[in-house]
């Protein structure tokens, strides 16, 4: 059975045809920004992985002050899963949110110099580790 061309059907088939595109773009988000910000949170896990290590080590087993330049991966890191979770869309931008929320937290107790937080900050960053890079 063929549906007859009328005025309302067309004008819905051709809404559909234009909020697709709309549709693919907020499930993915920006394609080129993502990839910048994925690439660039790759190339600095190392550091960022170590820098969380060291202040763990630093404040949670030796007890000495954290080294600023540690805080500052940290925050820099930070930076870039932030830009991510702008750019992204659906789960990408939650797993994105999550780790932006972990490594936020490891900052927020260093300031206020809570060891128990720490720890529990440190272990939330090392749970969305994996995630992250799968991004």
């Amino acid at each position: 059975m063929s549906h007859p061309r009328t005025p309302a059907r067309a004008l819905a088939l051709t809404a559909g045809a234009l909020a697709l595109p709309l549709l693919l773009t907020a499930c993915s988000g920006n394609k080129a920004e993502i990839e910048a910000a994925c690439a660039d949170i790759q190339s600095n896990i190392s550091a960022v992985d170590m820098a969380a290590s060291s202040i763990e080590q630093d404040l949670l087993v030796d007890g000495v002050p954290y080294q600023d330049q540690h805080a500052e991966e940290l925050e820099a890191h930070l930076a870039d899963v932030e830009r991510l979770e702008e750019a992204a869309r659906g789960s990408l931008e939650a797993d994105a949110a999550e780790r932006a929320d972990a490594v936020y937290a490891i900052l927020d107790e260093l300031d206020q110099g809570d060891e128990a937080g720490l720890a529990d900050a440190l272990t939330w960053t090392a749970d969305t580790h994996d995630t992250i890079l799968a991004a």
